[in-house]
């Protein structure tokens, strides 16, 4: 007996003895002479359009897979771009026709914040105000430390304060 007829055998006893299935995810039993159960591709009426359904289906969703993987590595790479981008020019910012502040007054920290200004100092030699400046491209918008930090200095909260290391004996 070939492999084919005893599988055919096999369906045929599964269908004819009143045998149940059920399903693991929905728990929902089903006669399987109900189930249109078949061997390779010998379909029963109706199984072959409900297979050839699911075939087409899962091509679709493949398709839609890779779609969203182009879009990804894409949408990645911009973003790659962007950032790259904003971090040479926070860095060329003081030295830009369009920035506001004398580029010799500029501190750069660039974490937390970008720059710490001393508005007067290389011109005057005398401070009139202190500015915590970060400098932001496009959408970008503060991260949370930087928003407390800004959050800090609108409610007062800066100070100056000098330590003084004791001498080693």
């Amino acid at each position: 007996m070939s492999k084919k007829s005893k599988a055919k055998d096999i369906v045929k006893t599964l269908e004819q003895r009143g045998f149940y299935a059920e399903c693991p995810n929905c728990e929902e039993t089903i006669k399987l002479k109900d189930a249109n159960l078949f061997y390779l591709d010998e379909f029963k009426a109706g199984a072959r359009e409900v297979y050839e359904a699911w075939r087409q289906e899962q091509r679709e969703r493949r398709a839609q897979l890779e779609e969203r993987r182009k879009h990804i590595s894409v949408s990645s790479e911009l973003g790659a771009q962007a950032t790259n981008t904003g971090l040479i020019l926070e860095r060329l910012a003081p030295c830009m026709d369009s920035f506001r502040y004398e580029k010799t007054d500029c501190r750069s920290l660039f974490d937390p914040i970008d720059y710490l200004i001393f508005e007067g100092l290389s011109k005057n030699n005398a401070v009139s105000k202190i500015f915590f400046t970060e400098i932001k491209t496009g959408g970008a918008q503060l991260k949370p430390i930087q928003t407390r930090i800004r959050s800090a200095v609108r409610s007062g909260k800066v100070s100056l304060s000098i330590y003084k290391p004791e001498k080693s004996q």
